[in-house]
């Protein structure tokens, strides 16, 4: 009896944050040909200078960058299809691609199939979808309901199974906080680059940003909804707090200002 292998996901490290960002620096304004991998030649300058830093310089290096790496590592694993257009393209030619390989499956093989897909969302676009390789299914499936059950009612009655009671609930928050964690994270650092107007801003800081933003580049925050709560949307765990958030900064209530060469020297 063969037993499917579960894979452990590799906790994300500061180390892992350090390298994903120093690679997007060397990266950074390069065409897709001329940009750099990871290779043993960067892994070893690299952690020649990791060992080098304090604890400190290493968290200052890092900021919240083990937070932003996990976000994108999650969003692969559980992201799905923002635009239901795609979704119904993509679901179309998969099936169709499916159904031509189980066809030559029952051809090779004699096995006979039975496949339904149905949606489990009212805003997708895809109506059932039934394949079956030999007409003693639809009998089969005849027989175990009432009278007038047909394969196409039975797959119907399961798409109306699926979209009105058998919803992943839980999935769907987790997919919506990590949607909002990055949009809030990427709005947030689009703005601040666009307050600067003192040099270039490779990225924002919530750990000590007075000394790591006000300090080098005059820019403070004006509005910030939560006085007890000024972190990376990353550490943020409600979606009502990332709406906010998010809401704060789309109507410009909350907003960074960049102060006068003379208010700036008397901070």
């Amino acid at each position: 009896m063969q037993h499917s292998r579960l894979r452990n996901k590799r906790k994300i490290s500061p180390w892992n944050a350090f390298v994903s960002q120093e690679l997007k620096k060397l990266n950074a304004g390069l065409d897709e040909d001329d940009r750099k991998r990871i290779s043993s030649d960067i892994i070893k300058e690299l952690a020649a200078r990791w060992r080098g830093m304090s604890a400190e310089e290493r968290s200052e290096a890092v900021g919240d960058g083990v937070e932003q790496l996990s976000e994108r590592q999650e969003m692969r694993e559980h992201g799905v299809h923002n635009v239901p257009i795609n979704a119904f393209n993509d679901i179309r030619t998969s099936l169709e691609i499916l159904t031509k390989q189980l066809d030559y499956l029952n051809g090779r093989t004699g096995v006979d199939i039975f496949l339904v897909a149905v949606r489990h969302d009212t805003d997708q676009y895809n109506r059932p979808f039934v394949f079956y390789t030999n007409e003693r299914i639809a009998q089969f499936v005849a027989s175990t309901a009432a009278k007038s059950e047909t394969v196409q009612k039975f797959a119907m009655r399961m798409e109306a199974a699926c979209v009105g009671g058998i919803d992943e609930v839980a999935r769907s928050h987790h997919s919506e906080i990590l949607q909002l964690k990055a949009q809030v994270r990427d709005l947030i650092e689009e703005k601040l680059k666009r307050a600067c107007t003192r040099g270039k801003i490779e990225r924002m800081f919530y750990v000590n940003f007075d000394e790591h933003i006000t300090m080098k580049y005059g820019i403070v925050i004006e509005g910030w909804p939560f006085p007890d709560k000024f972190m990376a949307p990353g550490k943020f765990s409600s979606v009502a707090e990332l709406r906010v958030l998010l809401a704060a900064w789309e109507s410009g209530t909350t907003y960074f200002r960049s102060m006068s060469n003379s208010e700036w020297q008397q901070w």
